[in-house]
């Protein structure tokens, strides 16, 4: 056999075979690594997706909706109060109550009686009472934008306010506005419903091409 011979069949094979079983098992490593960490990425984004959305979005904006579909106020009389002293003779004597309900994005006058009213308070408390808890309690998973920063804040104060205050209550004085603050409900539903949608767009796009693509 000649030296030729055996360096083609013998030495190189040799040589090669090993070599080429490392760098088949780096390559694989790498792809495994790879794909790992692709699943890991992925976890992580769903995992957060869903909470946000679980947790804070949907619950916050549903919230907000029956705040908005169900809020009511009760006519300012003057700059800095809802009613003079005399005419807390006339609610006395009067149990009918005249407030503005949002209809349709319009404001529309309707007359009734306190017992009714005294009803939708304990039923909108409790809706701005669920609300803030939903907002204290998950507000640290979430990445906000400043805008949405800002009018949550502006959320928070004006529902401290309005329970001091006892705001939509039929013994209400004050107009809350004198205190600095105003009803942003309806600016941060819009918002609310922006952020949920990009989110749930996010989510969904996740879910259909998956970890490896």
């Amino acid at each position: 056999m000649e030296i030729s011979d055996i360096w083609t069949t013998i030495i190189i094979p040799l040589l090669i075979g090993p070599l080429f079983i490392y760098l088949k098992s780096v390559y694989d490593n790498y792809t495994q690594n790879k794909r790992e960490h692709n699943l890991l990425v992925y976890n992580t984004k769903i995992d957060y997706l869903s909470k946000i959305l679980t947790n804070f979005y949907w619950p916050l904006y549903l919230k907000l909706l029956c705040i908005h579909q169900l809020n009511y106020n009760i006519p300012i009389k003057n700059e800095y109060e809802y009613k003079s002293d005399e005419e807390d003779s006339e609610l006395e004597s009067n149990d009918n109550i005249t407030i503005n309900i949002n209809n349709k994005n319009k404001s529309t006058s309707i007359i009734l009686d306190s017992d009714t009213i005294h009803l939708m308070e304990k039923n909108i408390n409790q809706l701005f009472k669920e609300t803030i808890d939903i907002i204290e309690n998950n507000i640290y998973n979430v990445r906000l934008s400043k805008s949405l920063n800002k009018h949550i804040v502006e959320f928070i104060k004006f529902c401290k306010i309005r329970q001091i205050i006892h705001e939509g209550s039929v013994e209400k004085k004050y107009n809350i506005e004198y205190f600095g603050t105003k009803d942003n409900t309806s600016k941060l539903l819009k918002l609310i419903e922006f952020e949920l949608n990009k989110y749930k767009e996010q989510y969904n796009t996740l879910l259909e091409t998956g970890p490896f693509n």
